[in-house]
């Protein structure tokens, strides 16, 4: 009898362990961080200023003098913001914003702004809050901790940010093999930003957050503002902010690792940066260096391996979702004509401002590599319209990591996905 007893005992037990964690995580999760005085600590990617201000994070700035970047979303209307610095409980300092909007803002009225706040002199911080107005009541104001200060201790060579996954994404293999490719070519950290996915696509993010080599930053931009997939506002176009603010999202990215990681890639979960003549990113790096000593930004070329143009081979795992990259080796010829939407390897310490294809402020050289460097694998549906299946150019360039990317993958989908 006492033995049945001790099992309800420890039953119970355990029964209350799991509430008071679950309601704990919730609590330090979905709500912003309580604190015994003062106000909450915000813990959102993207917070509310106004509705025409939104704040996503500020991070330390040594590069121009003692200061405070913040990284934002603002109306192209915003004049005037304030950064209040918390110096004590008793001392609140605040300082006028330079705002700078991003000149890549494709016509939407939202944009990615930098607002740039001088450091008070003889303030002892940890936390800011924002205003529009000149004031330093902060009683109903969320803090943000300011990141990067101190820099972190270099901790990765490679990092990949993927910018907003959305519309319930659900291509579920492709993710898994262009991450392992990233593994492959030496990616330390991957971080992606996520609007929404698919159930399949969530339980592939929790597999890699699980392993140690993803951060998923979640992105509700849809929560605040109008969005569309298009990156260009057209007259009658229904949407306040492009793409997703993809923007926001790679600055946020980049900001995030500036000193976390020696170099950051910066393209879409679809694309896979290549080399050529190398093996890995550390070996096209050394190359790249040793001929462009002085260069922090490089440009990689895009050429699109088109999804609809299956090889008959390498046909496994039909049966999860999503398109298998190894099935698709020719690739259309590139358009001169067109602008090419070329993915890029940078330096993140000597970039200030980045677009989705060039460094918009950076303080050393940018290049353009030539395609016997490196390319970005693009498997997508078809971009040219103007050619026929005839014109396409056979590139198997992809297989050549085949003794190590079939394996890999084949044990995370048996793990996740076996039937």
């Amino acid at each position: 009898m006492w033995k049945y007893k001790r099992v309800i005992f420890y039953t119970i037990s355990m029964f209350i362990c799991i509430v008071v964690i679950s309601f704990s995580y919730y609590v330090e999760i979905r709500h912003p961080k309580m604190r015994s005085h003062g106000p909450p600590i915000a813990t959102d990617t993207i917070t509310a200023l106004d509705n025409r201000t939104f704040i996503i994070s500020p991070y330390y700035e040594s590069r121009l003098g003692q200061s405070v970047r913040v990284i934002a979303i603002i109306h192209v209307s915003v004049k005037e913001l304030y950064c209040i610095f918390h110096c004590s409980p008793n001392q609140n300092i605040s300082v006028r914003a330079e705002i700078d909007l991003h000149s890549d803002r494709f016509g939407f009225p939202y944009g990615t702004a930098d607002l740039l706040c001088a450091e008070p002199s003889g303030c002892d911080y940890t936390y800011m809050s924002f205003s529009s107005t000149d004031s330093t009541n902060t009683s109903q104001n969320l803090l943000f901790e300011v990141r990067n200060r101190p820099p972190q201790p270099i901790s990765s060579n490679f990092t990949v940010c993927i910018s907003a996954l959305y519309g319930n994404y659900n291509n579920v293999l492709q993710m898994i093999q262009s991450i392992e490719m990233y593994k492959i070519l030496g990616a330390s950290r991957v971080t992606i930003y996520s609007t929404n996915c698919s159930q399949d696509v969530d339980k592939v993010l929790r597999h890699y957050i699980d392993e140690g080599i993803l951060d998923m930053v979640p992105w509700p931009i849809d929560r605040y503002l109008q969005t569309t997939t298009e990156w260009r506002y057209s007259k009658g176009l229904n949407a306040e902010i492009g793409y997703f603010g993809q923007t926001a999202s790679l600055n946020d990215c980049l900001y995030r690792n500036m000193y976390k990681s020696n170099f950051v890639l910066l393209n879409d979960i679809d694309e896979i940066i290549l080399p050529i003549k190398d093996w890995d990113w550390s070996s096209l790096m050394e190359s790249l260096q040793n001929k462009h000593p002085d260069t922090s930004v490089f440009c990689v070329e895009n050429h699109v391996f088109p999804n609809s143009v299956n090889n008959s081979g390498f046909d496994l795992w039909s049966h999860v979702p999503g398109v298998n990259i190894l099935r698709h080796s020719f690739r259309e010829p590139i358009d001169w004509k067109v602008f090419n939407s070329r993915k890029m390897i940078v330096n993140p310490r000597d970039v200030f401002q980045i677009s989705i294809h060039s460094a918009l402020k950076h303080s050393r050289h940018w290049v353009n590599l030539e395609s016997g460097m490196a390319i970005t694998f693009h498997c997508r549906h078809k971009m040219r319209n103007d050619i026929t299946s005839e014109h396409l150019i056979p590139d198997d360039i992809l297989r050549r990591y085949n003794m190590s990317l079939v394996p890999n993958v084949d044990k995370v989908i048996q793990r996740l996905f076996s039937q």
